[in-house]
């Protein structure tokens, strides 16, 4: 099951004025939508705290346009936001419909693609596939690779092909049968840049993430590295920044590949509107992009999200903005970041809901 937060749900009895006292597991909102659990089967909640799909389901994903992937039993459906089975649980295996109205299925060892009522738009019969994130993607057939569109027209790929990626920005990884090296093809079927990578990442924003020598830096779509291959861990960027480190410490450096902020921090997080969360002495605080202390090294806990911080301090969880204000006078045993313009908190015992004025949502 994929969940996004750290907080997780009290099993206790609650009183009866708990909102969430039928559910033993919840968590953030997502796109409209929380997931709940009773004795570890999950369902959904809007945000008029309604249960819409039921807690019957032994893993769930996130709802994305009016759409849920559910499983049960080892055999996985598409549930909407009524909590109707628009797609019977039968498959093996659904991906999602974020990047494309096609989403790649299994069923009995071999993939295909549905629609979003369910039809299998391009039938069940490769040994191997890629999620559509453009108009083309690779499928393997009897051991051949090919390129194909949205309506299962499909090109042979003239290449020795062990391995294939989807594409992304027009360029798919590829590696060469025989060799471990990692390249990328675009759409005519072309290696463009030559196998040369430990791994190599899916571009974005004109740049890719690849690894030689167990260091990573980045890559443009000409092949030039426009950011050296001198760091430890995966490298991404957010907001324009990337953290990156070297022998445990950590920077940041910008998309032109100029270490910007010395590697001076014991631990970083991504850059969200210009800030970054920095953990120092076994206290969390705040950088902005010159590397200067914004919000001091003081709490215990602290979670980004929508504009504001959820913090943690002397045993006391409250809410603050990139001024460091307060925002809310309530004061709470745990706190979590807002997603979806709601926050996950406990007070007295009892887990709820807020919205951004601090007011509970049901």
């Amino acid at each position: 099951m994929i969940f996004f937060s750290c907080l997780k749900g009290n099993s206790q009895a609650y009183k009866s004025e708990n909102p969430l006292a039928d559910y033993t597991e919840f968590y953030p909102y997502k796109n409209g939508y929380a997931t709940v659990g009773i004795k570890r089967k999950y369902g959904f909640i809007d945000k008029k705290g309604r249960n819409i799909v039921p807690c019957k389901y032994n893993f769930v994903y996130e709802f994305y346009k009016g759409l849920v992937v559910v499983e049960l039993d080892g055999k996985h459906g598409l549930v909407d936001t009524t909590g109707r089975e628009v797609v019977p649980l039968k498959y093996d295996f659904i991906g999602g419909f974020e990047e494309s109205n096609r989403a790649i299925v299994k069923l009995n060892g071999k993939w295909g693609y549905i629609d979003k009522k369910g039809n299998e738009i391009i039938p069940v019969i490769y040994e191997s596939s890629n999620q559509f994130y453009e108009d083309k993607t690779t499928v393997k057939e009897n051991g051949q690779w090919y390129i194909i569109d949205t309506l299962n027209n499909r090109k042979q790929v003239q290449l020795d092909v062990d391995g294939l990626g989807s594409f992304h920005e027009g360029l798919a990884a590829i590696n060469l049968r025989g060799k471990p090296e990692e390249g990328y093809m675009d759409k005519q079927g072309k290696i463009v840049i030559s196998p040369q990578y430990q791994s190599a990442s899916h571009f974005h924003n004109g740049l890719a993430c690849v690894k030689r020598n167990e260091k990573r830096g980045f890559i443009n779509k000409s092949g030039k590295v426009v950011v050296p291959l001198l760091y430890d861990g995966y490298l991404h960027f957010k907001d324009g920044m990337a953290a990156v480190s070297s022998n445990d410490r950590y920077g940041y450096i910008n998309t032109e590949g100029t270490l910007v902020i010395p590697m001076r921090y014991t631990n970083s997080y991504g850059f969200y509107h210009g800030l970054a969360i920095i953990r120092e002495s076994g206290k969390y605080g705040c950088i902005n992009k010159k590397g200067e202390t914004v919000i001091p090294f003081s709490y215990d806990e602290m979670y980004s999200g929508e504009g504001n911080f959820a913090v943690k301090k002397d045993g006391k969880g409250y809410f603050i903005d990139a001024k460091e204000n307060v925002l809310f006078p309530e004061v709470y045993q745990s706190v979590d970041a807002f997603k979806d313009g709601a926050a996950l908190v406990k007070q007295n015992g009892i887990w709820f809901y807020i919205d951004k004025k601090g007011k509970r949502l049901f």
